[in-house]
C-alpha cells in the first residue's frame, strides 16, 4: 500500500512512554480535563496550572492523581516539562505559553490552534491487548475522528465479549 501511494501525511503517529514524565497542562476547563484524564492513564505526572479548575480536575486532584497550581500561568511552570498541553480560553495566555514552550524546546499541543501544535492529541481506544490513537489526516476534522474512534471502541467491545 505505501509503496504505490504518493501522499504525504502531516504528522507521524508515535507512541511515547509517559510514565513518570512531567506534563504541564495550562488551563483548567473541560478540554484540559479530558486531556488530563487520558494522560494519567498513561502514567504521566500531570500538573495543571489555572486560576480556576473544573469539577473533574478538582476530583482528580483530590484523589491524588494530579497536582494543581491555582493561579495564572508563568513560564517557570513548564521548566523541565516533557510536554506541554495548552488548553485555555485566553488567546493571550495560549500565545505566551506557545512562545515559552518553543523557546524551551518543549513539545507542545495547543487546543485552539492546530497550526501551532508540535503534535496532535489523538482519540484513544483500547482493549485488553491493544492501545491505539487516531487523528484526522491534517488534524482538522474532529467529527470524523470522534465517529471512527467510537466505531473502533464498539468493535473492540464486541470482540472482548466474544472471548
Amino acid at each position: 500500500m505505501f509503496e504505490s501511494e504518493e501522499r504525504e501525511f502531516s504528522h507521524f503517529p508515535l507512541f511515547i512512554d509517559l510514565r513518570n514524565r512531567k506534563v504541564a497542562v495550562i488551563g483548567g476547563g473541560n478540554v484540559a480535563a479530558r486531556r488530563v484524564e487520558t494522560l494519567i492513564k498513561f502514567g504521566a505526572k500531570v500538573t495543571v496550572i489555572a486560576p480556576q479548575i473544573s469539577e473533574k480536575i478538582d476530583e482528580l486532584y483530590n484523589l491524588g492523581k494530579i497536582e494543581v497550581i491555582m493561579r495564572e500561568y508563568r513560564k517557570s511552570d513548564i521548566l523541565n516539562a516533557f510536554i506541554v498541553i495548552i488548553a485555555t480560553d485566553n488567546k493571550e495566555v495560549n500565545e505566551t505559553a506557545t512562545k515559552d514552550a518553543r523557546e524551551l524546546n518543549i513539545l507542545m499541543n495547543r487546543a485552539d490552534s492546530k497550526e501551532d501544535c508540535d503534535f496532535f492529541f489523538p482519540a484513544v481506544f483500547s482493549d485488553r491487548h491493544i492501545v491505539g490513537g487516531i487523528i484526522s489526516k491534517n488534524g482538522s476534522n474532529h467529527n470524523i475522528v470522534r465517529e471512527k474512534s467510537k466505531g473502533i471502541r464498539e468493535y473492540l467491545n464486541r470482540e472482548e465479549t466474544k472471548t
